[in-house]
């Protein structure tokens, strides 16, 4: 818990699904790969808002606004296809919670916004809440859990129990979350926490989309294996990190995710995909590096890859190019994979159907099926740690 302690320009070349090449300093240029069910269809309106790696496999969660099928379900993918692995995994609700403060949330179709799980306890997957404004504490709760510094319903931390094949998924605990009050946050029921992350120092990044003065923010809380034994608040604290926020404008983090330095002395970054900007930005939790910014252009394929069941004569067409750029992306899950990051898009219902330009991809695009995205670390987003840096943390 060390945190703690301290409070040129080039022409495009795309050779594959997840190939890249720099156009500039800063500049990524990548295509996709389509999500897929396990006949190879495309997923219809997963509405993706948590990506997490897991045992070499990628585990999906959407939020609300996504079609009926595919709320409250994990989805289990191949990395390297996009294709589901198994069938949705249904999530439950234990019965030692159905008298709980949340529980009518908890039932129905809570706005789930992150994915991420327990280092020490690979059973247990971690996600937050976000848009509660449609329920209401009973008198009794909400005199409790009043004090949230921020809505009037708390963001809610929820512990999610697997079995070790992850054949099943139980909602088993929940801990609501307590601001700073000197941290404004504001009474934002859609623009609350995006963004969850574990470093390898027992410490929960919780990334918030934007507070009173429209900027975002990082907030981070102790864990432990008796984090989920309470049901009081879980008072987090303001990181301070200083986020490469260029005005006043939107600027959200809409995804998360521990990069550790491949020299362990050092604590770490965090990987926050600013969604509005097509950009990743790498944070040095110890703060001794300003963030990386890395620009992004996001690109969809055109083809067929041979896992992907054969579109109709009327979606194909014969003069699409291999990728096509997006208008919009709207990224919100990221995983980090030893040197390799993957990101998933969460299709913007009123903006996706603008990205069609291909006949090819149309059907797509207005069914809002989500792209999953890879890259490579790259060596700049580091630096080199001073022989005496384990001293000074």
């Amino acid at each position: 818990m060390h945190f703690l302690r301290n409070i040129v320009a080039g022409s495009l070349t795309l050779l594959a699904s997840g190939a890249l090449l720099p156009t500039s300093a800063t500049e990524l240029h990548i295509g996709g790969q389509w999500l897929t069910d396990q006949s190879g269809q495309n997923l219809i309106d997963p509405q993706s808002s948590g990506l997490t790696l897991r045992h070499g496999e990628l585990i999906h969660l959407g939020d609300n606004s996504a079609a009926l099928p595919m709320r409250n379900i994990l989805l289990r993918i191949n990395p390297q296809t996009g294709q589901l692995t198994a069938p949705p995994v249904k999530i439950t609700i234990a019965s030692q919670l159905l008298q709980n403060c949340f529980a009518d949330l908890l039932t129905d179709y809570p706005d789930w916004e992150s994915l991420t799980w327990d280092r020490q306890d690979d059973t247990t997957l971690v996600t937050v809440t976000e848009d509660s404004s449609g329920y209401k504490l009973s008198p009794e709760c909400a005199r409790r859990y009043a004090d949230t510094h921020s809505t009037s319903y708390p963001t809610l931390l929820v512990k999610i129990k697997t079995d070790q094949a992850l054949t099943q998924a139980e909602i088993v605990a929940v801990r609501p979350v307590q601001f700073p009050a000197r941290a404004k946050v504001g009474n934002f029921s859609n623009d609350g926490i995006e963004g969850l992350a574990f470093d390898n120092d027992s410490n929960l990044y919780l990334a918030l989309e934007k507070n009173q003065a429209n900027a975002p923010m990082i907030f981070v809380t102790p864990y432990s294996a008796e984090f989920w034994s309470s049901e009081d608040f879980v008072r987090v604290a303001d990181t301070g990190f200083k986020l490469p926020v260029p005005d006043a404008n939107n600027h959200p983090i809409n995804g998360l995710d521990y990069l550790p330095h491949p020299d362990n002395s050092h604590p770490g970054y965090l990987v926050a995909a600013a969604r509005n900007d097509d950009q990743l930005w790498v944070i040095d939790i110890s703060q001794r590096q300003p963030p990386f910014v890395q620009q992004l252009h996001f690109y969809a394929p055109t083809t067929v890859p041979p896992h992907v069941a054969k579109p109709t004569n009327t979606e194909a067409s014969d003069n699409c190019p291999v990728y096509e750029k997006l208008r919009n992306t709207s990224i919100e899950g990221v995983a980090v994979a030893a040197n390799q990051l993957y990101l998933v898009n969460d299709p913007w219902q009123s903006q996706y159907p603008k990205n069609i330009q291909c006949p090819a991809n149309a059907v797509k695009f207005k069914q809002f099926s989500p792209l999953l995205f890879q890259l490579n670390t790259d060596p700049r987003w580091f630096i080199q740690p001073s022989a005496n840096a384990s001293k000074q943390r």
